[in-house]
């Protein structure tokens, strides 16, 4: 079993929150408690600020050489791959996601965004602008100062991952917040970024609610800058946090992701993609693809299939490798994800796959859920579940194929299946989406920027030049090489 910090890390030192309060983390797989661990309070909020807005005006981080900066980057990331194992059992304990996912995909992911963004602080560079024989207009990009970044519980260690490799590649200070749903592994890395020598109040990692820490860190008037990815109601919270300062903001908010299958597609493909993108960690995923949008020659053969090979997945233990499916993050998210299925039977769609639910309360585990015969008026066609339920709609051409998928306030991310490459591509320009997935190939890699349309954020998420826009700041220098001095006022 690995151990936790159960402090919080502000400055460069672990200290217990200033009103002693501590907050426990549970296993959902079993209701059993994993730690507790420190509470911040508006106090140690205002603390971790000032240590990262005194860290960035008078410390080292942003006047590294990029090199220099980039190398402890680079060691954290190895840092990481050095405790992969410790690393994905947290995060399997704390959030019963399958240990053959965060040992496969979460943590390894983790170590690929540090070390690809520690390539990039020597890489950032200005514009030179005009040609006019009597000046030199020259755009320096500068770090932008302190950051306060937002995580979810759904992917623990990568989320914060996502977060903290370009906002420190770029030379900023940052304050993290993870969910207090799953705050270990980001304590955890805390660790290792005290380990490779990072200097004391670059990167500090709080524990608190969103209600209490939460608010007062993206209030806080020493912030430059709020980076959340969360529910859209919650981003709108953001957005009226920033006026105080007028911060900058990026929002990575909910998705509600079609998936377009025409007839043409390679079927077997198919199956496994809309498999794995509803319920690869039970549907807890921002670009979950929720909405299934066959053409109706297909319909029922690849209904079909999918209810057969979704029969098949092992559900259980989420320490155990041959297990699939693991369980929902806490009991309060089953009872949400509850509402919508049985909101959904009302409402008409036929269920056509399910399982039977455990009786134990300590547990979160809920089974895979198909409903058919939907319509994009239904609730469940429309918002986010954010659990392991597909929504199943029919389509007879392209047009109405667009005019549904696009029929959504969500527009994080499509994926579209045919073999027909001009179709595909002409698809993709209609649909209203920050990302769109052509036969699959939509796994995250660091240089792929994430945008949101809609509902679904502000700004890019990952990608290098989009990087250096979102977490620096850009300023415009202008320089004479005039020899004669201005007419005005003579």
């Amino acid at each position: 079993m690995p151990t936790w910090p159960n402090q919080l890390y502000i400055d460069g030192t672990w200290v217990d929150g200033a009103e002693g309060r501590t907050w426990t983390v549970v296993n959902p797989a079993n209701g059993s408690t994993l730690a507790e661990v420190a509470l911040a309070s508006p106090a140690d909020v205002d603390r971790a600020v000032r240590a990262a807005r005194q860290a960035f005006d008078e410390g080292p981080w942003p006047r590294l050489d990029p090199l220099v900066r980039g190398r402890m980057l680079f060691r954290l990331s190895e840092k990481i791959r050095a405790k992969i194992d410790e690393l994905a059992l947290t995060d399997t304990l704390n959030v019963g996601k399958p240990i053959r996912d965060t040992t496969g995909f979460d943590i390894p992911c983790a170590a690929d965004l540090f070390e690809s963004y520690a390539g990039l602080p020597d890489k950032i560079a200005g514009k030179c602008y005009g040609t006019l024989p009597d000046n030199v207009t020259m755009q320096f990009r500068e770090p932008m100062g302190v950051i306060a970044a937002i995580v979810p519980w759904n992917f623990p260690l990568t989320n914060a991952a996502i977060k903290l490799a370009p906002i420190l590649a770029c030379g900023n200070t940052v304050v993290l917040k993870p969910s207090e749903v799953s705050p270990l592994s980001a304590l955890m890395l805390a660790e290792l970024a005290h380990e490779v020598g990072i200097p004391a109040g670059v990167l500090n990692v709080i524990h608190g609610t969103g209600a209490e820490a939460g608010s007062a860190l993206v209030s806080h008037p020493l912030v430059d800058k709020i980076t959340f990815t969360g529910r859209h109601q919650t981003g709108v919270q953001m957005l009226e946090a920033a006026k105080i300062g007028m911060k900058g903001v990026m929002l990575e908010l909910g998705g509600k992701t079609p998936s377009l299958v025409f007839p043409d597609a390679p079927i077997d493909h198919v199956v496994n993609g809309v498999i794995t993108g509803i319920f690869y960690n039970l549907g807890q995923v921002c670009v979950a693809g929720s909405r299934l949008l066959v053409h109706e020659d297909l319909h029922d053969d690849l209904l079909e299939r999918i209810v057969a090979k979704v029969q098949n997945l092992r559900q259980g233990d989420p320490t155990d490798p041959s297990n699939h499916l693991g369980c929902l993050a806490t009991p309060q998210h089953l009872a949400t994800v509850d509402q919508f299925v049985e909101g959904a039977k009302l409402e008409g769609a036929r269920c056509v796959q399910t399982g039977t639910r455990s009786s134990d309360p300590r547990n979160c585990f809920y089974p895979p859920t198909i409903f058919d015969r939907v319509t994009s008026q239904m609730k469940i066609a429309r918002e986010e579940v954010f659990g392991p339920v597909l929504s199943v709609l029919t389509f007879r051409n392209e047009e109405e194929a667009v005019r549904l998928a696009n029929d959504c306030d969500f527009g994080l991310m499509a994926n579209l299946w045919t073999a027909d490459g001009t179709r595909a591509l002409r698809i993709a320009r209609h649909l209203k989406a920050g990302r769109v997935a052509i036969n699959g190939g939509g796994a995250l890699r660091p240089n792929v920027p994430v945008f949101g349309y809609k509902l679904s954020g502000i700004g890019a998420e990952l990608g290098y030049e989009e990087a250096a826009h979102e977490y620096m700041n850009s300023k415009a220098v202008i320089y004479s090489l005039g020899t004669e001095k201005s007419p005005w006022p003579e």
